[in-house]
């Protein structure tokens, strides 16, 4: 059995602290009253959370204990229309995007290219970059996956000396860098947290790092393999890094705290591993049934080995870590594997609990950088249990 964490007011908040970045310190979402209404179905017991969370729209994928998919659509697309969100609508998932870069990662250590233990920096052009190091331990694939590097959260943040790239924008805070930009940082300016795989600390340098290092080791780019290997694989026809044509006349537009409207995340190559995927529900729902193994695919084994418990490795209020992917076991006994994203105008919560084949999907096109999405998430998990 898994370490027991109750899903709290205090561990939401912890979770904004430690996995949400570029966010002011806030309170947590409120958690139900002793009066909670008796609900008579999930339904209307999301209808009731999506009531008190929601705050611009929102899009809810279920897959419940009989293996139905359930489509829930909340609020708008923006605060400018009175159109409802679909299940092709287009929302940022944020660091969901990790998970991806783990599967691909899986999949090119089972197929032998390499190991997770090899170094990192034997990957990269000597010419251009050497890797930080600690106590003569050097980066590898693993560290990379579990946030286990010591590469601090990003470039930008505070008490960094790397000088802002030019044209950085707050709003999208990973647009601006190139590759040469995090080839300097890492070469001259950064100074790992801890020695590599001694503790964890969540880093977007990191994981925007492997999955660069994997366009690399392909000959082509993290762009390329994402929609080679995942998307056309899983036919994923409507998720990309950046937003199509087609998918413009389907946003949910991002929305700050102040529901002010934002832009979409982007990014270079060099950080596009670690949150810049866009999708919409119904894309999410075919990853959701490859990675609990309701649908066959060349995906499953790198999956499977992608949920795996990193050994000796507890992250605290989020659990467990396997290789991007996170485990816990809410209040309620359910063992949980899941991920949140947030950036500055969506968030986002997927999780599954593989024993019970259920699943859960949350889009929202509002930036919380308060846990909402994880605790919606989480909460559905427990309500779907009890039908």
């Amino acid at each position: 059995m898994l370490r027991k964490i109750g899903f709290s007011l205090s561990m939401i908040f912890l979770i904004f602290l430690i996995v949400l970045s570029g966010c002011h310190k806030k309170e947590a979402p409120n958690n139900e009253t002793p009066d909670e209404p008796e609900f008579n179905s999930l339904a209307e017991e999301i209808d009731y959370l999506a009531s008190k969370h929601v705050r611009v729209g929102a899009m809810i994928g279920v897959i419940n204990k009989q293996q139905e998919k359930l489509i829930f659509s909340y609020g708008t697309k923006s605060i400018d229309t009175t159109e409802p969100p679909d299940s092709d609508t287009v929302f940022d998932i944020g660091s969901i995007t990790k998970t991806f870069t783990a599967t691909l990662l899986s999949d090119i250590v089972l197929k032998g290219v390499i190991y997770l233990s090899n170094t990192v920096g034997n990957y990269l052009p000597a010419d251009q970059v050497i890797m930080p190091s600690s106590e003569g331990v050097e980066i590898t694939f693993e560290h990379l996956a579990t946030h286990m590097s010591g590469i601090p959260r990003s470039p930008h943040q505070e008490g960094s000396t790397y000088p802002l790239p030019e044209g950085y924008d707050p709003l999208d805070p990973y647009a601006a860098y190139t590759t040469e930009h995090i080839y300097d940082y890492l070469t001259n300016y950064c100074i790992l947290e801890f020695t590599p795989g001694t503790y964890w600390g969540y880093s977007n340098t990191g994981m925007g790092l492997l999955g660069h290092t994997l366009g690399l080791i392909d000959g082509t780019s993290y762009e390329n393999i994402l929609t080679r290997d995942v998307f056309n694989v899983l036919e994923m026809q409507n998720s990309s890094l950046f937003l199509t044509e087609q998918q413009m006349n389907n946003q949910a537009l991002g929305h700050d705290r102040y529901r002010n409207i934002v832009p979409f995340y982007t990014a270079n190559d060099i950080f596009q591993g670690c949150g810049m995927i866009k999708s919409t529900l119904n894309d999410m729902f075919k990853y959701l049934e490859a990675n609990m193994g309701l649908i066959e695919t060349p995906l499953k084994a790198a999956m499977e080995r992608a949920h795996q418990i990193t050994p000796g490795v507890w992250t605290g209020s989020l659990g467990y870590i396997g290789l991007a992917w996170y485990i816990l076991e809410l209040d309620d006994g359910q063992e949980v594997t899941y991920s949140g994203g947030d950036t500055n105008g969506h968030s986002a919560y997927i999780g599954f609990n593989k024993s019970e084949s259920t699943g859960v999907i949350v889009l929202l096109n509002s930036s919380v950088h308060d846990g909402t999405n994880l605790y919606l998430g989480a909460t559905i998990m427990k309500a779907i249990n009890k039908y």
